[in-house]
């Protein structure tokens, strides 16, 4: 490391360090321990946070350990609030739904109604927005006939 002070507009600092010059005014030098200190203030925040969340987790498993057992025994509510209160995802479990959809379509030329209601079912889809996947196990076009 090499230390120099350099004149200039501002008086400024320049120090080498691993073959990289690095210049400072007296503000980025202000500014490098202002920042320096909130990072200490966030790091010492973030142990304590840490240290809290040892000590639910240990404090949760301790109040369900038998000590004349092998297994600890929870319930998937209790689990989820533990996870919830420090901050992790809860557990989940696939789910599937039937699902019912009545839909109106208008404004399809067609020459006839056979035709309308092909051209329905041929174009018709379904997206699901969320991960999981969806299939049509039925179309039925119910009714078809002419716009007024």
């Amino acid at each position: 490391m090499r230390y120099a002070e350099v004149d200039g507009a501002e008086p400024t600092v320049s120090i080498e360090v691993n073959g990289n010059n690095y210049v400072f005014t007296h503000q980025s030098l202000v500014d490098i321990i202002n920042k320096d200190e909130a990072y200490r203030t966030e790091i010492a925040q973030l142990e304590r946070k840490l240290l809290s969340l040892k000590y639910d987790v240990k404090e949760f498993f301790q109040a369900r350990y038998e000590t004349d057992h092998h297994e600890i025994v929870c319930e998937v509510g209790d689990v989820n609030e533990l996870l919830k209160d420090i901050g992790a995802d809860e557990l989940t479990k696939s789910w599937s739904a039937t699902v019912s959809i009545t839909a109106t379509v208008t404004g399809i030329e067609a020459p006839n109604a056979d035709a309308a209601r092909e051209i329905i079912e041929d174009a018709f889809e379904i997206n699901l927005t969320v991960d999981g996947d969806v299939w049509v196990d039925d179309l039925i076009v119910e009714s078809c006939y002419p716009e007024a």
